[in-house]
């Protein structure tokens, strides 16, 4: 199914659905159908269905970074000069690395802009390192993030500013 189709094929029972689990993936039928106002196999049915058609593609636990050794974050510039094989040995490469969490082919100045934690900026000099050392031409920048001021998962709203 294409993207624009299964959004099309989305009501609003479903976005309430997928905002609920986005907040917390660890609710029961019963409690996301109180959310939704639907009995829990009808829940059940529905979560199949979206999953059934790729709208949700997986389920994580959201880790405390800190906690596994991974406290510095940050975003990394990369522009390669080479052909497409080049560009897909990168991206191969990149995915294969554990401190890499992200990864996006950009228009621009840069090719690509990838989230990457490690834990320290030592950590994150040698992983440039290697990179370069691996991949010719290949060119980084990078800005350190100082602190995360909010992540969230697609569709996990805030609950509106009550003045």
């Amino acid at each position: 199914m294409k993207t624009s189709a299964k959004l099309q094929a989305l009501d609003e029972v479903d976005r309430r659905l997928l905002s609920a689990l986005a907040e917390n993936g660890r609710l029961t039928l019963a409690a996301l159908g109180e959310q939704v106002g639907l009995t829990a196999p009808a829940v059940h049915d529905r979560i199949h269905k979206l999953e059934a058609a790729g709208v949700i593609q997986r389920y994580a636990a959201v880790v405390d970074p800190e906690s596994v050794g991974a406290a510095t974050a940050a975003l990394v510039f990369l522009r390669l000069d080479g052909d497409r094989d080049s560009r897909e040995r990168l991206e191969s490469h990149l995915a294969s690395e554990a401190a890499v969490l992200e990864l996006h082919e950009v228009a621009g100045e840069d090719c690509y802009v990838a989230k990457v934690r490690v834990g320290s900026t030592v950590e994150l000099a040698d992983f440039l390192a290697r990179l370069r050392d691996r991949h010719a031409g290949l060119s980084s920048r990078s800005s350190v993030v100082l602190r995360s001021c909010f992540e969230r998962s697609l569709l996990a709203r805030p609950e509106p500013l009550q003045i």
